[in-house]
């Protein structure tokens, strides 16, 4: 009997291989042929997963994302209003290795992506998914007290999403300043504040 092939599985194999070398050497470093050895491929074996470069590097910058919010919704459980928010955030962040290669891998597709549409709707797709679940959790802590009415969501989203990937990208330039404790306790500070907060929206002038 042939030998059965996980396709996806696979393909994932694929896409960490593709994470390692960029985040080893950057994009310049990740050519079709470096990333077959990587993933123990004959060269040229992996046009039967992906068809192009393009689309490895899509399923790669995807797959961060995933990584992230397959973590957060094991380790939210049943955590609502600030907790949850705080749990995604804790996700996001380079705190371990692992997360620390996402982060690796991530900084360097946002140059790309700023150039390259495709990269860019996975990018704005990936935010407008933790902006809704941002939404959704300071509703609930809004309803049960735990912050004021007044607390401006799409501000409070914003800080959160600014505060989040700043996080990823100075670990990675200097480290000794902002070690894993010090990066979470930015975060909770941040939040400690946003459950005592009383914003209202500022008006932003017209240019």
């Amino acid at each position: 009997m042939p030998k059965q092939v996980d396709h996806e599985q696979r393909r994932i194999e694929i896409v960490e291989a593709t994470w390692r070398i960029i985040a080893r050497g950057g994009f310049a470093a990740a050519t079709m042929r470096e990333i077959a050895a990587e993933a123990g491929f004959a060269n040229g074996g992996l046009k039967h997963y992906f068809g192009s470069k393009d689309e490895l590097l899509v399923a790669a910058f995807q797959r961060t994302f995933y990584r992230i919010n397959e973590r957060a919704a094991l380790a939210t459980g049943d955590r609502t209003g600030l907790a949850a928010i705080r749990t995604l955030c804790m996700e996001m962040l380079p705190l371990d290795r692992e997360r620390q290669v996402e982060s690796r891998v991530a900084v360097a597709f946002w140059d790309r992506a700023a150039s390259n549409p495709v990269l860019m709707k996975v990018h704005a797709d990936s935010h407008a998914i933790w902006r809704h679940f941002f939404e959704q959790h300071l509703d609930i802590a809004r309803a049960t007290g735990e912050i004021r009415e007044e607390v401006a969501t799409a501000l409070v989203i914003d800080e959160l999403l600014w505060l989040t990937t700043g996080l990823q990208v100075v670990p990675l330039l200097d480290p000794k300043t902002t070690p894993p404790i010090h990066q979470v306790r930015i975060v909770d500070t941040v939040l400690d504040r946003i459950r005592h907060l009383d914003r209202r929206p500022v008006a932003v002038p017209a240019d």
